[in-house]
C-alpha cells in the first residue's frame, strides 16, 4: 500500500508541514526531539520510502554524506570498517546515503581528490574526513566556505573545525606506563608516522610516561610502520637491530604490532617473556597461534555514529558543540604484556 504524508500525519497526530520536516530534514529545529521520533517511528511501522527526487527538490539537499579514507582498500581495515559502520547506521536512520571517496589525488593531473569534487559539483550535503592524507588547504577551504565537515580522529591546529577525537596522547602515555609500571625501561614506540598529528600526539604520550619514570628519550627506540604490515616488519627489524635490549614495544595500531610479533619470533625471540608487546585500537585480541594481543581499546562505532550526529546537526543548520568530543582509549591487558625477564 502506497502511503502519503497526510497518512503519516494522522498517525503521528501532527500536522502535515511537521511531516515534511522530519522527512526532508529541513527545519528540525522547529521540531520537539519527541516529535520527531514518534513521526520516525510511524514512518518505520508503514515502511514509508519517500520519492527521493522530490524530496531533494523541497529540501535543496542531495541526501549524499562523503565519507573520506586515503583509498578505498582501506574500507577492509578493522579500524576504518567499525567507524564507517558507526556512520553508515545514523545516515540510514535519518534518511541519508554514504559516499565513500578517496582522499588520494588521481594521477591525471590538474584533477582534484575525488572528495574535492564531491564538495564542487554539489553532489554531497556534507563530509566526515576520517584520514590525515586529505590535503589540509583542502580541509581548510571546506569548512572556510561553510560546508558542512567534522574530521574523525584529526585535527588542525589553530582551527576551529568541528571534531571527534581520540585522545592519543593520553592513550600512548597509558601503554607506556603499563610497561613501565611492570619493570620495563628499554621501551620502542612503532609509529604510524610523524608527519600525521596523531603520531605527534602519540609520540608525546610516549615521552611523557618516559620522562616521569626517569627514563630518558632515545630517538633509536622510534620508528615508523606507516600502518603497513610490511612496513611495520621491517621497522621493527630495524629497532631490534640497533637496540637488541628492548623489553617492550608499543605500536600505533593493531596491524603493526601484528607484524611486529612476527618479526620478533623471527629473530628468534618470544612474546612475552622476550618482548611485551601492545597494540592500539584493540582489533585482533586473538591472533592464531599468538599469545592474546593486549591493546588499546577504542569504541570505534560509537565515535563513528557521534561524527555522524555531528554532521547532520551542522547539515541541519543546528550550530555544532564548542568542544570536540574526544574518547579516551583503555588498556586492556592479555598475554603478550608481562614483567621484563632480561
Amino acid at each position: 500500500m502506497s502511503y502519503t504524508y497526510k497518512d503519516i500525519a494522522k498517525k503521528a497526530r501532527v500536522s502535515i508541514s511537521t511531516v515534511s520536516r522530519v522527512v526532508n530534514s529541513k527545519d528540525l529545529q522547529k521540531v520537539g526531539k519527541k516529535t520527531q521520533e514518534r513521526v520516525r517511528k510511524v514512518i518505520s511501522d508503514l515502511n514509508f520510502t519517500p520519492n527521493v527526487i522530490a524530496r531533494s527538490l523541497v529540501s535543496r539537499k542531495t541526501f549524499n554524506i562523503a565519507v573520506v579514507v586515503k583509498d578505498f582498500e582501506d574500507i577492509y581495515y578493522s579500524y576504518f570498517s567499525h567507524v564507517v559502520s558507526g556512520i553508515a547506521g545514523v545516515l540510514e536512520r535519518n534518511g541519508y546515503y554514504i559516499q565513500l571517496t578517496r582522499a588520494i589525488k588521481p594521477k591525471e593531473q590538474p584533477l582534484s581528490p575525488y572528495y574535492m569534487k564531491a564538495f564542487e559539483e554539489k553532489r554531497v550535503d556534507g563530509m566526515c574526513v576520517l584520514v590525515e592524507e586529505a590535503d589540509e588547504k583542502d580541509v581548510i577551504a571546506l569548512y572556510e566556505n561553510k560546508f558542512p565537515v567534522v574530521l574523525v580522529n584529526r585535527y588542525i591546529p589553530g582551527k576551529k573545525i568541528p571534531s571527534v577525537l581520540i585522545d592519543n596522547k593520553e592513550g600512548l602515555y597509558r601503554a607506556t606506563k603499563a610497561l613501565i609500571d611492570l619493570g620495563h625501561k628499554r621501551i620502542a614506540f612503532l609509529s604510524g608516522a610523524f608527519k600525521f598529528q596523531l603520531d605527534k600526539d602519540r609520540l608525546a604520550g610516549y615521552k611523557k610516561a618516559l620522562q616521569e619514570a626517569g627514563i630518558a628519550f632515545d630517538e633509536e627506540l622510534t620508528g615508523e610502520g606507516w600502518f603497513i604490515y610490511e612496513k611495520a616488519y621491517e621497522a621493527t627489524g630495524a629497532l631490534l637491530k640497533v637496540e637488541p635490549r628492548i623489553t617492550g614495544l608499543v605500536a600505533s595500531d593493531d596491524v603493526m604490532a601484528l607484524a611486529a610479533l612476527r618479526r620478533i619470533r623471527d629473530a628468534g625471540l618470544s612474546v612475552p617473556e622476550h618482548i611485551s608487546l601492545i597494540g592500539f585500537n584493540d582489533m585482533f585480541p586473538f591472533p592464531p597461534g599468538s599469545p592474546t594481543l593486549s591493546s588499546m581499546r577504542i569504541p570505534l562505532v560509537e565515535i563513528g555514529r557521534t561524527a555522524a550526529t555531528t554532521l547532520l546537526k551542522i547539515v541541519n543548520g543546528e550550530k555544532p558543540e564548542k568542544e570536540p568530543a574526544i574518547f579516551t582509549p583503555e588498556f586492556i591487558r592479555r598475554e603478550s604484556v608481562g614483567s621484563p625477564t632480561k
